[in-house]
């Protein structure tokens, strides 16, 4: 991370605590960048932008010249994503797409490097399922709140205003867990992260 970047990403926290924006938390914001350094990626998919902070964290740890196609439908934190990305001077760099995710992304040329799942959790499986077709060989899928609040893991009975959600989450687990074309890690951090290698369509025989 530029230590330049760290006032701006504090400020950004501070306005997402004042206006109850959902942001990826510091502890699964280190994993991110962890990954996406080692990742190296030049061409990121985020689904999910809110205010730009996931996407600042994958910025500054992009290959210099990279690019980030983002999605998000909330209009006004589009306007707030674009002002504190071009605060830290990456907005040329980032693409914002206003709309439906689960629209948007078949609609999508190129291919991608690395993509961060972070927008509505019961749709996890069908965003993963629109973007397999653009994968780059070797591609990684990261998606976060995955266990969300331990109700995946956890065999009790969850609320029932959040067993559809659940039931999805698990779904995309099982899907990226099972399936040969991926190699998942799920690590229990934060509300949960499963990082996953795209290993090709060869693998699925």
């Amino acid at each position: 991370m530029k230590n330049n970047f760290m006032p701006l990403l504090a400020e950004m926290e501070s306005y997402a605590s004042i206006h109850n924006v959902p942001i990826i938390n510091r502890e699964s914001g280190q994993l991110l960048q962890a990954v996406t350094a080692a990742a190296n990626p030049s061409s990121i998919l985020e689904i999910g932008t809110a205010i730009g902070y996931s996407t600042l964290l994958l910025a500054a740890n992009m290959v210099p010249g990279g690019q980030i196609t983002t999605i998000e439908q909330d209009d006004q934190r589009i306007l707030v994503a674009k002002q504190f990305l071009a605060q830290a001077g990456v907005l040329n760099q980032i693409e914002i797409i206003a709309g439906n995710a689960g629209e948007v992304i078949s609609r999508l040329n190129g291919s991608f490097d690395l993509v961060f799942i972070d927008a509505a959790k019961g749709q996890y499986l069908d965003y993963l399922e629109k973007v397999m077709d653009k994968l780059s060989p070797g591609a990684i899928v990261i998606a976060d709140n995955v266990l969300f609040r331990g109700w995946v893991l956890d065999h009790q009975a969850t609320p029932r205003r959040f067993r559809t959600i659940v039931k999805r989450l698990k779904a995309y687990l099982d899907f990226v867990t099972n399936d040969a074309r991926f190699d998942t890690v799920i690590h229990q951090i934060g509300d949960g992260m499963a990082v996953s290698r795209y290993q090709g369509e060869a693998n699925i025989l």
